[in-house]
């Protein structure tokens, strides 16, 4: 049973699926198994997506129908999940090789603790930063809040 079930809800991202499934299949804890989930992508998303599951801890599932919904595709996730923890990793997004490594230890130090969250930054089309969210909390907040555990 792997500790962290990763799920990746997708539509129509197959540019930025490479660089996504990367970045979790880089992941310095590697206990984890990998859901990827297609809403019945118009794109080539299928076929970036089979590319990965020849990888031992990835599975994927696809609809025929696309749901209309990323939180159905949640919740589909979450009911097909091994994991003792869950990480809902969208598919236009990629993470830092020690995000797991981290909020795991943090959780497995926290048992009262249910949610682990993360600095997320904004990028561009090309990956270039943009800023990260907790200064646009701090700033409309004037706290440092979001700064510490």
């Amino acid at each position: 049973m792997p500790r962290v079930t990763v799920v990746t809800p997708n539509y129509n991202h197959a540019r930025y699926l490479p660089e996504r499934i990367d970045s979790i299949v880089a992941q310095t804890f590697q206990d984890f198994e990998l859901l990827i989930l297609d809403n019945a992508s118009t794109d080539n998303s299928r076929e970036v997506i089979e590319s990965y599951t020849r990888l031992q801890n990835v599975r994927a599932a696809f609809n025929t129908e696309n749901n209309g919904s990323p939180f159905m595709q949640w919740n589909l996730g979450l009911s097909q999940a091994k994991g003792e923890y869950v990480w809902f990793a969208e598919s236009d997004d990629y993470a830092d090789p020690a995000l797991l490594e981290t909020l795991v230890d943090r959780l497995d130090r926290n048992p009262n603790v249910g949610l682990a969250v993360c600095q997320s930054c904004t990028v561009d089309k090309d990956s270039k930063p943009l800023g990260n969210h907790g200064d646009l909390l701090e700033r409309r907040n004037h706290s440092s809040h979001w700064r510490e555990d």
